[in-house]
């Protein structure tokens, strides 16, 4: 199997598209043309509580590699300035995810690492060999410098039960109103006060003891109740 590289290139033009459709919420490092990218994320949340002094302090950091033919990789870390809650930066991939999804579909798998400094949230998108891909993701030998912690496979079908379950379409409303794969939405729901907090630049507030039809909100209630009120 061909192995594939980052090009320079390629990532120009991403950073090119990517600008264009976020506007002042990305800001590269260094240099916009390296075969390994490196940018700065600002969430609306941010700027709003933030002194102006300390705007670059203020985002948190992406990366990602890109091989037109061959993949793409984006990961979201934690800042020097501040560690990111993941509910932060499961915002700032979901606002990347928007934009990158209307070219290239979903991604193939959603992953994390062990011992990684950073606390990076990646999305993989493998435009050929994506089966061989999947299968080293899960062997854990896709890297040769990183383990493999949590793992996501995205659009991968579920064993049937007896249990209820969703169809593609009711799946495929749930991830444009998260903005980030059906796949992902239970941790979104994990962290759905500070995702709400970064994606939107409210708070997310719902009084205590609040009940719909007698029965207590959960997070994932506040989610779509949030949703319907949009």
């Amino acid at each position: 199997m061909q192995e594939l590289y980052s090009k320079s290139e390629d990532c120009f033009e991403l950073y090119k598209n990517l600008r264009r459709k976020m506007g002042n919420k990305i800001e590269y490092a260094g240099t916009a043309y390296t075969e390994l990218f490196e940018g700065k994320y600002f969430s609306h949340f941010r700027e709003q509580h933030s002194n102006l002094d300390y705007l670059y302090e203020r985002g948190i950091p992406f990366y990602y590699k890109f091989c037109k033919n061959g993949f793409l990789r984006i990961g979201i870390g934690d800042s020097i300035y501040h560690k990111s809650s993941v509910g932060e930066k499961l915002a700032a991939l979901s606002d990347f995810y928007e934009v990158l999804s209307e070219t290239y579909g979903e991604p193939t798998v959603f992953y994390t690492t062990k011992d990684d400094n950073e606390g990076l949230l990646s999305m993989h998108w493998s435009f050929i060999n994506k089966e061989e891909d999947i299968q080293q993701f899960k062997e854990g030998t896709f890297f040769d410098d990183a383990e493999i912690d949590e793992l996501i496979i995205i659009g991968e079908p579920k064993q049937k039960t007896n249990g209820y379950q969703l169809n593609d379409i009711t799946k495929k409303i749930i991830s444009k109103h998260i903005g980030l794969p059906f796949e992902l939405l239970s941790l979104v729901d994990e962290n759905i006060e500070d995702f709400v907090k970064f994606k939107t630049g409210n708070e997310l507030c719902v009084p205590e003891n609040t009940k719909i039809d007698g029965v207590p909100v959960t997070s994932f209630e506040k989610t779509l109740s949030l949703q319907l009120k949009k």
